[in-house]
């Protein structure tokens, strides 16, 4: 596809207003919940729930010579949010799970700039508008920003959005815990042994947003012995990778 063609989808489907005063839009080049802001031609922001429990900021851009990995940076209101580039994925975005605290600042800051060439101008942009166009994205996607801890029962708690896996298959079951692996810190669970009709497997653990304080709660909930409803996203060949999505005390 030419550089005219890719400009082209991107004006035509992605944003309304393709202008760095335009308003954040509902997008409407993917086939899930998200609103987008375009800085350029070829350039757009956007909020999207593309899974339920997966809140995730992405971006379109066509034309930079960034290799995967490289860093570039947000700031909002003088605060620095620094993002490393992962590969280019499904609709040319490129994608990261959206994180506690930068949802919070773009909910809440008025200005914002792109640095994403450190030998080009960077882009400033008003955040006017992000709230409420946020929040109607998040509203829908079963998570706020981040793992979010609610109330099942008088004695049960439940955890949810904890993986930041994407276009992963989603699997509910029941069962036990049977053991933990700990990380070298001894303080936050890397996976766990469980144990429910179709045997025992095991389950990787990696929420996204404010870890350490989910690592704890998790550190109370996710106990050998423990009966729980898990709900998981399995990723990979055959779905063999298994990594906790949600997580209920049922006993």
């Amino acid at each position: 596809m030419s550089v005219r063609s890719v400009i082209s989808i991107v004006a035509a489907f992605l944003c309304v207003a393709a202008s760095p005063a335009g308003a954040w839009e509902r997008a409407g080049y993917v086939d899930y919940p998200a609103t987008a802001k375009c800085l350029s031609e070829n350039m757009c922001l956007l909020v999207s729930c593309p899974a339920v429990g997966a809140p995730s900021f992405e971006m379109v851009i066509y034309e930079h010579g960034k290799a995967t990995g490289e860093p570039f940076d947000i700031i909002i209101d003088g605060r620095t949010f620094t993002f490393h580039l992962p590969e280019r994925g499904a609709h040319d975005l490129y994608r990261w799970p959206l994180a506690d605290d930068f949802s919070d600042a773009l909910q809440k800051g008025s200005r914002a700039t792109l640095a994403f060439d450190p030998v080009g101008l960077p882009y400033a942009f008003s955040l006017r508008g992000s709230g409420a166009a946020v929040r109607r994205v998040l509203s829908g996607c079963g998570s706020s920003s981040a793992p979010v801890v609610e109330a099942a029962a008088a004695s049960r708690e439940r955890l949810s959005g904890l993986s930041p896996e994407t276009d992963c298959q989603v699997a509910t079951t029941t069962g036990e815990v049977v053991d933990l692996t700990l990380k070298a810190s001894s303080r936050e669970i890397e996976g766990f042994q469980f144990k429910d009709k179709r045997g025992t497997g095991y389950i990787n653990v990696d929420p996204p947003g404010n870890a350490k304080v989910i690592q704890a709660k998790l550190m109370t909930i996710i106990v050998p012995g423990a009966k729980l409803k898990i709900e998981v996203h399995g990723c990979g060949a055959a779905a063999s990778v298994e990594v906790l999505s949600a997580v209920e005390v049922i006993e």
